[in-house]
């Protein structure tokens, strides 16, 4: 049987070792290169994009440029898929046609091609491509389905489901998972129940934990309508003092976004009782976060807490914030807000800016965050260029997440050299749109546990729950 090879030019590249280099290259529990789409290894917007060279159907051993310190190899390739666009307008990221990679011959610099995973054909001469990796730093995803059903669930609404988190509640014995609906005009908050991380069963014979009628006298927790009719998001849950802290955030009667929590004095399913004021608020008009403060992420550092979380101003601008507290409910903005103010390269949009993940080591803080590539382009370009939507490879309108640490308590961050550093795996159907809005790491002896949430257009566009996991 005939095998695919497929050829690209790359460059020769040397590595610059500069300080700033060296301090980007922290380690983490992530660490591994996901997308690889320029010459410069930066997935910038100004990089200049590797190119099929030739690209032939047969065994012929054919030459290529390989740099010196191209990350892929025969030893790691079959973690790793190739993929390019359609050259059409809103359909050229790079991940419209995969392909696995069989073998790299780095010694003839040849990359043989695999079976088709997504889409047709093989790419033209000349067109840009991208490598995606779909087993990032050892975590498999051997579960290739949405781990949990929301059909499971009586009253939940549509097929989208949004988790917060997953916790271990030692009063019931079980891994405890909260969600909500979400992609739909009725939300509210429902809860499943597990031993192993693996198989689920519903809470509370499936009703759901927290009812939109249970905010009915919060001020804070309304739809963009101003109407009491669903429950707000819950992003985050933290465990202090025998207490269960939700985190999640809402509109007000202005149709402002803010964060607020609910506590339970029993076990995570609850009851509860919800905070009827916001315990974070947009800021001053004309701040950088007056229309919108969301996606509050918490972690415990020594004797106080930090929160990081979204806020967006009136024009659509997302960044970086920060606050502090010591008794969950009561929070100081940080005053170097916002304090990550970054959008180039993999996240240049600037309206994507989700924390997802808070790691602490020592006196440094690892912060995971969401990334999109810019798309939209405006009108006028798109009549000069008659290029609507080209050029870009790579993650363009699609959400992947990428490390930042700091090493000055949250003042300043300084971004990981190989984000992205989690994308989903668009070989996937369940996952072959985006990332969604959380994430989840759960350390046991056995294995490390990654829960994500990803967009597919299987059976129609829908947020499902997904897992990876690597084993020790």
């Amino acid at each position: 049987m005939n095998k695919i090879i497929f050829l690209i030019f790359l460059p020769l590249i040397i590595a610059s070792c500069s300080e700033n280099i060296e301090k980007k290259n922290f380690n983490s529990f992530l660490n591994e290169p996901c997308m690889i789409l320029n010459y410069e290894g930066d997935n910038t917007l100004e990089g200049k994009y590797i190119l099929a060279k030739e690209v032939q159907n047969n065994d012929s051993i054919l030459k290529i440029d390989f740099p010196t310190d191209f990350y892929l190899n025969n030893t790691n390739c079959k973690n790793w898929i190739i993929g390019w666009g359609t050259n059409k307008p809103l359909y050229d990221a790079g991940v419209e046609n995969l392909r696995a990679i069989e073998k790299i011959d780095t010694k003839n610099n040849v990359i043989y091609l695999g079976k088709l995973l997504r889409g047709n054909g093989l790419p033209n001469e000349k067109q840009r491509i991208v490598f995606w990796n779909t087993k990032p730093s050892g975590f498999n995803n051997l579960i290739k389905k949405p781990i949990i059903d929301p059909s499971i669930w009586p009253e939940f609404s549509g097929k989208s489901i949004s988790f917060s988190s997953i916790e271990y509640d030692s009063l019931l014995s079980k891994w405890i998972l909260i969600v909500n609906e979400c992609d739909t005009n009725k939300i509210q908050i429902y809860a499943a129940m597990s031993d192993n991380l693996i198989d689920w069963q519903v809470a509370i014979n499936g009703a759901p934990i927290l009812r939109s009628s249970d905010f009915k006298n919060c001020t804070w927790a309304m739809d963009k309508a101003g109407k009491q009719t669903q429950t707000p998001y819950v992003t985050d849950i933290i465990r202090n003092n025998n207490k269960w802290y939700l985190f999640m955030d809402g509109y007000d009667s202005k149709g402002k976004r803010n964060i607020g929590i609910a506590i339970s004095d029993a076990t995570l399913l609850g009851p509860y009782k919800i905070n009827q004021n916001p315990v974070l608020s947009v800021g001053e008009v004309g701040s950088w976060n007056d229309e919108a403060v969301f996606y509050g992420k918490v972690k415990k550092q020594k004797n106080e807490f930090i929160m990081f979380y979204d806020g967006r101003n009136s024009d659509g601008d997302e960044r970086v914030g920060m606050a502090g507290s010591t008794d969950l409910t009561n929070w100081i903005n940080s005053k170097n807000n916002p304090v990550i103010d970054q959008h180039t390269g993999w996240r240049s949009d600037i309206g994507c800016s989700e924390p997802n993940f808070i790691q602490i080591h020592n006196d440094s803080i690892f912060l995971l965050i969401s990334g999109v590539k810019k798309f939209k382009m405006g009108a006028w370009h798109h009549y000069i260029t008659k290029r609507m939507y080209l050029d870009k490879s790579g993650n363009v309108n699609d959400t992947q997440l990428g490390f930042y640490i700091s090493t000055d308590g949250g003042k300043s961050f300084s971004a990981h050299k190989n984000n992205p550093i989690f994308t989903n795996d668009y070989s996937n159907k369940y996952e072959n749109e985006h990332m969604g809005g959380n994430f989840k790491l759960i350390k046991t002896d056995t294995a490390d546990y990654i829960f994500y949430q990803a967009k597919s257009s299987f059976e129609g566009s829908k947020y499902n729950i997904m897992l990876r996991v690597k084993e020790k």
